[in-house]
């Protein structure tokens, strides 16, 4: 069976899967809410969503939720925690795709590459996303991005030679639904900074590019001047660092992704990641804030949310329900939203200042 025949077949079962159902509803909660909410004014509005890339029935259904958010409150810009396109990433073996190099800095494309067309963007991202037309959308690298072994892999192609093409297609492809700048890079929006990172390379390195780099980038992001005081910054990545979902935090892992969180210096304020299929808020024992908002195509209503890793991390809401996050930022401190494919909230948590993002009462 060919990578398209593949990937089409799995689009037709994950959408079949999800014939005549509707939006699961089990949610767990730590301790009630504040109320009322704290007073906060905000200037910048930023959608948070991940694991988009699959034109499944769920998908379609968060998608249309996405568009009435941003017509009832249009949003400043918006974030793809990666894997945004299933199941294998852009596909290499269109015409012209072979010729895709990154420059010396092993993060931006090469001058001179044109991306050619490749339908698998449209399919499993851009089409769903047409309402948000005008509204930035940026992406991050996910795991599925670039597979590139098992059934994601191309006869006679070297994995790690394919998973950095596959890296290099997606930052080179433009369009009004999709904007990767390079493999890491920083997006300033008023009073918030959002370091935008390749957490692959919190699993392992690989395609040629190294942990190392990744580790300078963030602390090279991150610093008193950027994200000092009356400022928020944000790491978004696929791989979140705390999980109590299916994505275990293994010993390796934890190692890798604390070096980037302690390139930060302590002024991340939270992590905006994906990878998990659910909605996530936690709180790692070094007081990280991390919002899991990851399902957008393929939920998985079985998830029970009983073990949270690593040790020390604090699950304060998690939900099968689908849908995405809503970030607001203003000199004063961020709030952040989870709402359901229904647009009705699920949590809301507000942070003051340099402090953590504390659960509220929604309004």
């Amino acid at each position: 069976m060919t990578r398209a025949a593949v990937a089409a077949a799995l689009a037709v079962l994950a959408a079949a899967g999800c014939s005549g159902c509707g939006s699961p509803t089990y949610t767990v909660r730590a301790g009630p809410a504040i109320a009322p909410p704290p007073p906060l004014t905000t200037t910048v509005r930023a959608l948070h969503f991940g694991d988009f890339g699959d034109p499944t029935r769920q998908r379609d259904a968060v998608a249309a939720a996405i568009a009435r958010a941003n017509a009832r409150a249009r949003f400043d810009l918006a974030f793809a925690a990666g894997d945004d396109i299933y199941e294998c990433g852009p596909d290499p073996e269109v015409p012209g795709a072979e010729a895709c190099a990154f420059a010396p800095d092993g993060n931006t494309v090469a001058p001179g590459f044109a991306a050619p067309a490749d339908p698998s963007f449209r399919r499993a991202h851009e089409d769903a996303l047409a309402p948000l037309r005008g509204v930035p959308i940026y992406l991050a690298l996910g795991n599925h991005d670039v597979a590139a072994r098992g059934t994601c892999g191309q006869p006679g192609a070297k994995p790690e030679a394919l998973a950095r093409l596959k890296a290099c297609l997606e930052v080179a492809h433009r369009s009004p639904a999709w904007d990767m700048p390079g493999r890491h890079y920083v997006v300033d929006a008023g009073p918030a900074r959002f370091i935008v990172i390749d957490s692959n390379l919190a699993v392992r390195d690989y395609g040629g590019f190294s942990l190392d780099d990744e580790v300078a980038f963030v602390a090279a992001s991150a610093t008193e001047a950027a994200c000092g005081p009356g400022r928020s910054c944000f790491l978004v990545g696929h791989h979140p660092p705390a999980s109590a979902g299916g994505h275990r935090i293994e010993p390796a892992f934890l190692a890798r992704i604390d070096r980037l969180l302690a390139a930060g210096g302590g002024r991340i304020r939270a992590f905006l990641g994906g990878h998990d299929h659910d909605l996530q808020h936690l709180r790692t024992a070094a007081g990280l804030d991390v919002l899991v908002s990851g399902n957008t195509a393929r939920g998985r209503k079985l998830e029970r949310f009983g073990s949270v890793s690593p040790a020390g991390a604090q699950l304060l809401f998690a939900s099968v329900a689908w849908g995405y996050g809503v970030l607001e930022v203003g000199a004063g401190g961020w709030r952040y939203r989870f709402e359901g494919d229904d647009g009705a909230p699920r949590h809301c948590c507000v942070a003051r200042g340099t402090g953590p993002c504390e659960p509220t009462e929604c309004q």
